[in-house]
């Protein structure tokens, strides 16, 4: 069995298969020194989600200023289960510039921005690098990423499965640690075993959150009635993955 230590400043990825969840990278720039006070708009913007039934569904956003109309449509897998109020929001920075963020299957935000140039024309593109202060505004006071903490919160996580050729018992469990802060997650598929010692920020309970496919759960943190996924633990083609969604940070 490996063991890991795992503690709050930099989370590190530990997986047999691991790989970016992002598709770009966010800007961190100086564009953060002010404080993000959401404008007035001076429009509007409606977001439709179409396809959950299939493997890839159709975001169309539709933007108007005054008497201008700009209608695009993009594809994105999108997290399945979520509500409409919690799997996109809309923040207007600007009259006439708002960015909408939709959450993925991963739980991570693909980000667009509508906004009319100095020409007036409208324009809808996809924002692969959103301003520090427009995703933190959306992620942490928006509270966009976490989703209602719905059924019974679960501790260990067990199912019988076939993944490529091996069956075996699919396993996730959070157990106690020594330290009374921390706690050990446990994974297992296949013969292959994992743990890893976390630390957990006060006021927030750990859980392990299911999805709608038996290979694939989270271990998440839960506060005020909100689970938000930390770690990503899924069993494909065989191999048990883990990775790394995001930092934790204690107070």
């Amino acid at each position: 069995m490996q063991h890991f230590r795992v503690w709050l400043a930099g989370l590190a990825v530990v997986a047999f298969t691991a790989c970016n969840s992002g598709t770009g990278k966010k800007n961190n720039g100086a564009d953060t020194a002010a404080a993000l006070v959401p404008a007035t708009p001076a429009g509007a913007v409606e977001v439709a989600i179409t396809g959950r039934d299939k493997d890839t569904q159709q975001i169309t956003i539709k933007f108007q200023i005054k008497d201008l109309k700009k209608e695009k449509s993009f594809e994105q897998t999108v997290l399945k289960d979520a509500p409409d109020a919690e799997l996109f929001k809309v923040l207007w920075d600007e009259p006439n510039s708002a960015y909408i963020g939709v959450l993925k299957a991963n739980h991570a935000v693909r980000y667009y921005h509508a906004s009319q140039d100095d020409k007036g024309d409208l324009k809808i593109l996809w924002a692969t690098a959103p301003p520090k202060r427009i995703w933190e505004y959306m992620e942490n006071t928006m509270g966009l990423g976490k989703v209602s903490a719905s059924a019974e919160l679960t501790k260990k996580y067990s199912k019988n499965m076939q993944s490529g050729m091996i069956i075996a018992d699919f396993v996730a469990e959070i157990r106690p640690d020594n330290s009374p802060d921390s706690v050990e997650l446990y994974v297992e598929f296949g013969g292959v075993r994992k743990s890893m010692y976390i630390g957990i920020p006060t006021g927030y309970q750990p859980t392990i959150q299911q999805t709608s496919d038996a290979d694939h759960v989270y271990f998440s943190l839960v506060k005020d009635g909100k689970a938000e996924p930390f770690i990503d633990l899924k069993v494909e083609n065989g191999r048990l993955q883990v990775k790394t969604l995001k930092e934790i940070k204690k107070d």
